[in-house]
């Protein structure tokens, strides 16, 4: 029996395919990119490899003939930080800490009054909130020297509170309306080409096309976008206009992987603190995909612009 991709599939649905090689001989193969160390194939197989007779090979880039040189390359530069030692290396290693490690206020923002005069492309991303805040990020797209670069300049964040007479925090409820109301202010004088939504998001979603803005439902593909972001952050292509965007600065700071998850062997950052983090992954994720997960990486063409 042959799993591809193995560290993919679920215990309990390999632990029933397994079950039925029950003929005397039956052998079974497994491969898989890494891991965190406590994921359960890596505790249960390649850990007990010589209890369970198991014969372990590590593979990287470098043993593949049909890949040159330059795609190798192009490979390496894809991914930073734990995607690399994890995609490129083979190295089945912890995601821990803060996610984005080499974000840098002196590299990764911008004064408005130092922004180019022209951009490309116009484009919103948006991680929806009713109980949690609304986000809107209003992006340009600039091509330089043939890469595409990512100016976020400004953000409107509505925590769903508000300052009363006496300085004090109350909530406060805006509708999907007000919401509208709001984003078409933003965007007032400005050719939007596409605002990328939370596919999540519904009733936002259609109140949206109704109102014949052009939607993208957006690539929420969560580790896969932050391997786009840290790419992106690596090779400096993302410009923040710092006094714009308080809140996305202030979420690069305090957004981390979930230590309780990577006990069980999961990847997943803690769900505090990423509003802005969110809408700026479905951004690159949805316009300049990357796969990390399966055979194959995707480079950044941009398939969904």
């Amino acid at each position: 029996m042959f799993l591809d991709e193995v560290a993919l599939m679920p215990q309990s649905f390999v632990n029933q395919a397994l079950a039925r090689c029950s003929v005397k001989g039956s052998k079974y193969w497994f491969n898989c990119n890494p891991e965190g160390p406590n994921h359960w194939f890596k505790v249960e197989w390649i850990d007990k490899a010589s209890e369970k007779k198991i014969l372990h090979l590590h593979f990287t880039m470098d043993d593949n003939p049909s890949l040159d040189e330059e795609t190798k390359e192009r490979y390496r530069k894809m991914f930073v930080g734990v995607f690399f030692q994890r995609f490129i290396l083979g190295l089945w290693v912890l995601a821990e800490g803060i996610i984005y490690p080499n974000f840098s206020k002196e590299k990764h923002t911008i004064k408005e009054k130092d922004l180019p005069d022209k951009f490309d492309y116009y484009y919103v991303s948006s991680d929806y909130g009713i109980t949690n805040p609304q986000v809107f990020l209003l992006c340009a797209i600039k091509y330089i020297n043939n890469k595409p670069h990512v100016y976020i300049l400004r953000e409107y964040y509505n925590k769903g509170t508000k300052k009363n007479k006496s300085g004090q925090e109350e909530k406060i409820t805006k509708t999907d309306a007000m919401f509208l109301k709001d984003y078409l202010t933003m965007v007032e004088g400005l050719d939007i080409r596409r605002t990328i939504i939370d596919p999540s998001a519904t009733s936002l979603i259609n109140l949206f096309k109704q109102n014949k803005i052009n939607v993208k439902e957006a690539d929420n593909a969560v580790i896969n976008g932050i391997a786009v972001v840290l790419n992106w952050l690596d090779e400096e292509r993302i410009h923040i206009v710092a006094e714009k965007c308080p809140n996305l600065l202030r979420e690069f700071a305090s957004y981390i992987w979930d230590e309780k998850a990577q006990e069980r062997g999961e990847d997943k950052p803690i769900k505090q603190n990423d509003h802005a983090m969110d809408a700026l992954r479905y951004l690159l994720q949805t316009l300049f995909p990357i796969k990390t997960r399966g055979a194959y990486f995707n480079n950044y063409k941009g398939v969904n612009r």
